[in-house]
């Protein structure tokens, strides 16, 4: 019979502003964000795709709306393309599908022209450097222990592209915006490395809002020390053989927002201490498989399940899954133990399955392994 999978728990070498958002929430996380095998048990967000293809379109600066609609449409293409071979990722394989798809796209087409025409219209005195401006490019500092590649920088600000700001609405909007100003604050003390500081940082939308703040240098090297610090910190717990649980912050911000609730002891460890369980905005939960029910048309099928903490208490519940989207539990052991996350929560209290619900049995899933220092 072969092992489980292993997910590794590697030392990094550096750190950046996206991994210190990670790291200041949850060690576990950031170690757990640079570990290819953890990747494979990530369902990825199409909204971050829709950041990406809006990022490459405000660096390409087209000049008219049709060239800027062929570089929306030939990215998202690639962006499926390694959708398609990721097992998880596979079921957003129609952008159509996408919540806002088509909004994001005519807004972000709108902005990139937009930009361009404003480039035109207001140029830089004589041509900059091309160490003072740039586009994704490389940037180090603090001795190369911080790293990052900015969406936008020239000498008067620092720009984060993003297809659009959370809900305020969510508990988590203001840390998640929170956290994008202070990967700004590191993007500003790496385009200082360069020489000078700019003046601003900026997060702009597709929809053309735009969210901007005065460079604090003080508060931005005090951030970037403190980037440097936990990376040094977290390499530390990991050299002295400190498992998941010492490098886990279990906690309903951080446990909230991460991507690797499936794979993490920490997380339900946490949850099943909860006297309820924790109330999340995407509903996570445990269970036990009592009954399988597989369906007639090969796709959709039905598992019945006893689940723990608040989601169980009206008893044994069913729920509806697609082989095509959620995998094949079919053929799993009566008794085996099943993980629910991104769940949605029906009027009577019990779960139900969407298409960004991920369901699975804890005997496929991996086990995190530490890799020692060389």
């Amino acid at each position: 019979m072969a092992g489980k999978p292993k997910v590794l728990m590697r030392p990094a070498a550096r750190t950046s502003p996206t991994l210190w958002s990670h790291m200041r929430l949850c060690a576990l996380r950031a170690v757990l964000s640079t570990s290819r095998e953890a990747d494979d048990w990530v369902l990825h967000s199409p909204r971050a795709w829709l950041g990406t293809a809006f990022h490459r379109l405000m660096a390409a600066f087209p000049s008219d709306s049709a060239k800027a609609a062929d570089i929306w449409d030939r990215t998202i293409s690639q962006l499926l393309v390694s959708a398609s071979a990721h097992r998880l990722d596979a079921r957003f394989a129609s952008p159509e599908r996408w919540p806002g798809y088509y909004l994001v796209r005519q807004r972000a087409i709108a902005s990139a022209v937009r930009g361009e025409q404003s480039s035109k219209a207001h140029p830089w005195p004589g041509k900059l450097p091309s160490s003072l401006h740039g586009a994704e490019k490389l940037l180090t500092a603090r001795d190369g222990r911080l790293a990052g590649r900015p969406d936008h920088f020239d000498q008067h600000a620092v720009t984060e592209y993003k297809s659009a700001l959370p809900d305020p609405e969510w508990r988590e909007a203001a840390s998640i915006l929170e956290g994008y100003w202070r990967q700004l604050r590191l993007y500003a003390v790496l385009v200082a490395e360069m020489g000078r500081w700019p003046a601003v940082i900026r997060i702009a939308t597709a929809s053309g809002q735009m969210l901007e703040q005065n460079v604090d240098r003080p508060h931005c090297e005090a951030e970037a020390d403190l980037a440097v610090a936990g990376l040094h910190a977290t390499n530390q717990t990991l050299g002295r053989g400190g498992d998941s649980t010492e490098l886990a912050s279990p906690g309903e911000i951080a446990c909230g927002q991460c991507q690797y609730q499936a794979i993490c002891p920490a997380f339900w460890s946490w949850c099943r201490a909860a006297a309820c369980w924790p109330l999340l905005r995407e509903p996570a939960s445990r269970g036990t498989l009592e009954a399988v029910d597989p369906g007639i048309d090969g796709d959709i099928y039905a598992v019945i399940l006893r689940l723990e903490g608040r989601y169980g208490e009206s008893g044994a519940q069913s729920l509806a899954l697609r082989r095509s989207v959620h995998g094949d539990l079919t053929g799993c052991a009566i008794g085996t133990q099943i993980r629910i996350i991104h769940a949605n929560v029906r009027p009577d209290g019990r779960l139900r399955a969407d298409i960004a619900t991920c369901v699975y049995s804890e005997d496929d899933l991996p086990e995190l392994e530490r890799v020692d220092f060389v």
